[in-house]
């Protein structure tokens, strides 16, 4: 991988010197984890600065992004700071060619995300995303557009396990008046430490239908079956959701996601989305359902958003709530800032809160 990521930096400088560049982006994440039992506290403060640039136009062109993540925090045994060494790498660096008029070429790392992300995805919710070293074509016509790819990843040892996968993928989005589908394949092999050629195959399924009244009508469907591993699983996702724009400010929004047995959970995708600033439960296993309502409200260059997540397991062991409410500004066209508050009380019999709180802010230049 460390001689793919070399060729490709190489590559991306020299195609830099032969493009003027055009934008110019920075990133800055700060999540504050926060726990209170009883009289004693615990907080961990997480912060990614991402800075980005994008050189050429949209015929060839290069995109190169670099992260800087650090993590301040305590636990309750260790009440006083300590500050964990920041840890800085390459989050994209990939080059894009338009050929023809035909198709585009990507090459080189990149985030993928297609449909709602649940199969395959960037997965920014949490500090590092999701990236792959490898290439993409995408092929655009009056049918639908087609994208497919080859990709790989690695990780040496992060305090988990090492991991290396590699993955090949197909995506076909299409959209007919009012409604518009969305359908992903992955077909992914993953060494691990105490496991050899594990495979997974997964499928998603998204669509969506904007009705006379305004109302958009949105339906999800997800599986994945895995081998190799110590616990061979197949879990299934389905999602039902409804969205309605009541007048120019206010919307609101429902959705009902429904685990099936073996629940799921993909590290390829975006998990914790839906739940906005990733106050995520465990899918792991978990048989159960996901209610959640909601609404935004916008005004001039603000937007306030606030959604109810009530999750329960089918055997009702796990039965609790989750509240997240947003605040937006926008500062300018390229620039904006936004914050995430998120409180559960999935720990209310030990007498414990829990929240978790998001900044985010974004300039371009």
């Amino acid at each position: 991988m460390k001689k793919n990521l070399h060729f490709v930096l190489a590559l991306t400088l020299g195609l830099a010197t032969t493009v003027s560049a055009q934008d110019w982006s920075v990133d800055s994440r700060t999540r504050v984890n926060s726990a209170e039992l009883g009289t004693e506290k615990a907080q961990v403060n997480e912060n990614l600065t991402r800075i980005g640039v994008a050189f050429g136009n949209e015929n060839v062109g290069v995109v190169f992004s670099s992260d800087f993540a650090t993590t301040l925090g305590s636990d309750f045994s260790a009440p006083n700071f300590e500050f964990n060494d920041g840890l800085t790498f390459v989050h994209e660096a990939y080059v894009h060619s338009n050929v023809m008029d035909f198709a585009h070429v990507k090459a080189g790392r990149m985030a993928l995300n297609f449909g709602s992300g649940r199969v395959l995805g960037s997965n920014d919710w949490n500090l590092n995303g999701n990236t792959w070293d490898g290439a993409l074509v995408g092929i655009n016509n009056d049918f639908g557009d087609l994208h497919f790819g080859y990709a790989s990843a690695s990780y040496e040892d992060e305090g988990l396990y090492a991991l290396e996968g590699t993955q090949m993928f197909v995506n076909f989005a299409k959209s007919m008046d009012a409604m518009s589908i969305n359908a992903t394949y992955v077909q992914s092999t993953e060494s691990e430490t105490d496991y050899e050629d594990a495979e997974v195959t997964a499928m998603g399924l998204d669509a969506s239908y904007e009705m006379a009244n305004g109302a958009t009508l949105t339906f999800g469907y997800y599986t994945a079956e895995t081998s190799g591993f110590e616990d061979n699983s197949e879990m299934d996702l389905t999602t039902l959701g409804v969205h309605y724009p009541v007048n120019e400010g206010l919307s609101v929004h429902a959705g009902y996601d429904m685990y099936g047995e073996e629940g799921f959970y993909l590290a390829s995708g975006s998990f914790g989305d839906g739940l906005g600033s990733g106050m995520a439960y465990s899918s792991f296993d978990f048989e159960g359902t996901d209610v959640s309502f909601g609404g935004t409200y916008s005004m001039g260059n603000f937007d306030l958003g606030a959604t109810m997540h009530n999750i329960k397991s089918e055997d009702d062991v796990v039965d609790y709530s989750v509240m997240d409410v947003s605040l937006a500004y926008t500062l300018s066209d390229n620039s904006s800032i936004r914050v995430n508050y998120a409180t559960n009380d999935m720990l209310e019999d030990m007498d414990m809160d829990v929240s978790q709180t998001w900044i985010t802010l974004h300039v371009g230049f």
